[in-house]
C-alpha cells in the first residue's frame, strides 16, 4: 500500500528501472571479479573497461 502511487505512476508512464537494474548486475559482477585488484582506482578503470566493451584478459605474445 505504501508504495502504490509510485508503482501506479510507473505503469501510466511504462517507466522501467530495467537498465539501471542491468547496470548495477554487470557493476555487481565486476566487484565479484575485484578480488585481485590493489585499489579503489583500477576497480574504477576495469568497470569503465567493461562498459567500453574492451578486453582485459591479459595476452602473453611469446
Amino acid at each position: 500500500k505504501k508504495h502504490l502511487p509510485a508503482i501506479l505512476n510507473a505503469m501510466r508512464l511504462k517507466a522501467s528501472n530495467g537498465l539501471a537494474e542491468a547496470i548495477n548486475a554487470k557493476i555487481q559482477y565486476m566487484k565479484l571479479r575485484a578480488k585481485g585488484f590493489r585499489n579503489k582506482q583500477r576497480f574504477k578503470t576495469a568497470i569503465l573497461f567493461y562498459f567500453g566493451g574492451l578486453d582485459m584478459t591479459f595476452h602473453h605474445e611469446r
